[in-house]
């Protein structure tokens, strides 16, 4: 749709539906942020006038002055119409409808929400909504009608989120922020009545500051799952799209109706068709986490499950065995040959101590220059396809200098290298050594085995379509 474009980045906008008297009116709410903190030209409307903020307020959109390319609609659902009508005649072509009652409520809301979407056809409108809280885009443009001070915004990045949960959207940009992954544009579909999610993945598919896309679906409308399964199939090859499927049980369903009214599906059928189409399918909220996070780094590819893992705890590294297991990938015991060669890499006082069957276990004697070269040692075996680093920075000889100097050593092979770290204020430097240098870093060891199934994941769809 061509008014995508302009909505996620328009010049003058307008809010339909502020109001004189409270100040905290979803409408006001709007109108601050696009006027004040986005700094955008936005006219408030509302039939009475008056002023707001200082502002003074056009008793409809139709006078308000020309030029117009967004305007956001946050009226009583029996208004919505007259009102969309109205930017039509205005020739706006973005439009956001943040308004609830409609379909989601019933046989009356969707003879409303069937009424807009014929006008929004009519006049060549780009409408998302309604029943939804708008569209972010990081130092651009933020609908949401939640004050700001109350939701974390992540900085700018190249991760696209879009949701028909504004409440899981907003639980998303909380997590990203606190993790420091960097989005393009947070997208809140709500009841997805005409502009859907699959308009929105092919737009982030030619949009060259996307890397990866990341979607929360519960379901879609008669005939809309092909073409969103065959929209991704189409990006796949070049970038990765990432969703959360709601709505796959028969509870989840029921909830489905009564939130968005969409069409929920079945979860063995809906894996099956993410998987023929080259979409990653991610299982809960986590997993959406550590693939967005791993893919915004635009990872190198993994040809094989085989992972070497490198520890300083005996116990990490069976957590993480058991962890890789549940994910189809494997940890291959190294040979005797490849034992003795990593051994010969660690400081001499500690090699009799130290274990390499895989996972590898250097004891809290290790140092970083036993990292360092036993990594070095271990990319270079044709046994893996990827390396797993458990760094638990209480050993002594492990310096804040780690991720750093063994990004350096990662940097020179074709493998990928995903590590794990605490999250914890202390160990920063390390994290954002790794993260700096390309390395991406999961707070948990769950976390960077999901980043690693990721990627094995999106590989092994570009091997079967011979794109890698």
């Amino acid at each position: 749709m061509t008014g995508l474009k302009t909505m996620l980045n328009p010049k003058v906008t307008a809010v339909i539906g502020v109001s004189t008297k409270n100040p905290f009116s979803p409408g006001n709410v709007i109108f601050r942020k696009l006027a004040f903190e986005n700094g955008l030209p936005t006219y408030p409307i509302n039939p009475k006038g008056g002023t707001v903020e200082g502002v003074d307020v056009h008793k409809s959109i139709v006078s308000a002055p020309e030029g117009i390319e967004l305007a956001v609609i946050s009226v009583p659902a029996k208004y919505v119409p007259g009102v969309l009508r109205e930017c039509g005649e205005k020739k706006i072509r973005s439009v956001i409808v943040v308004s609830g009652g409609f379909s989601e409520v019933g046989e009356n809301g969707a003879s409303l929400q069937s009424e807009i979407i014929e006008i929004a056809n009519r006049y060549k409108i780009s409408m998302v909504g309604p029943n939804c809280i708008g569209v972010f885009v990081p130092d651009i443009l933020d609908t949401f009608f939640l004050p700001s001070e109350r939701v974390a915004r992540p900085r700018k990045g190249n991760v696209a989120l879009i949701s028909q949960s504004g409440g899981w959207l907003i639980e998303r940009l909380e997590e990203f922020a606190a993790r420091d992954v960097g989005i393009a544009a947070a997208i809140s579909i709500g009841n997805s009545a005409q502009t859907t999610g699959t308009d929105f993945v092919e737009h982030f598919g030619k949009d060259e500051c996307v890397d990866v896309i990341c979607a929360y679906i519960e379901g879609f409308g008669p005939g809309e799952g092909r073409d969103f399964v065959e929209a991704c199939k189409k990006i796949a090859p070049k970038k990765p799209v990432v969703v959360l499927k709601g709505g796959e049980s028969e509870a989840g369903h029921r909830a489905t109706q009564s939130h968005t009214s969409s069409l929920a599906g079945n979860h063995a059928v809906t894996n099956a068709a993410f998987h023929q189409y080259g979409v990653i399918h991610a299982l809960d909220e986590d997993e959406v986490m550590a693939y967005a996070k791993v893919f915004s780094f635009k990872p190198k590819y993994m040809l094989g499950p085989r992972i070497g893992t490198l520890t300083v705890s005996g116990g990490h590294g069976v957590i993480a065995s058991d962890e890789a297991s549940d994910y189809g990938l494997i940890m291959p015991p190294f040979s005797e040959n490849e034992q003795a060669q990593m051994r010969a890499e660690m400081t001499p006082a500690y090699q009799g101590i130290t274990s390499f069957r895989n996972p590898c276990d250097l004891t809290g004697s290790a140092a970083d220059v036993d990292y360092e070269r036993v990594l070095e040692k271990m990319l270079g075996f044709d046994s893996i396809d990827a390396a797993l680093l458990l760094l638990l920075p209480y050993a002594p000889g492990i310096s804040l200098q780690i991720g750093a100097r063994v990004a350096n050593v990662a940097k020179r092979y074709d493998k990928i290298v995903v590590a794990y770290v605490p999250d914890l204020d202390k160990y920063e430097v390390i994290i954002r050594g790794f993260e700096l240098n390309g390395i991406a870093v999961g707070d948990t060891i769950e976390e960077s085995v999901q980043m690693l199934n990721a990627i094995r994941m999106r590989s092994k769809y570009l091997q079967q379509i011979g794109k890698l």
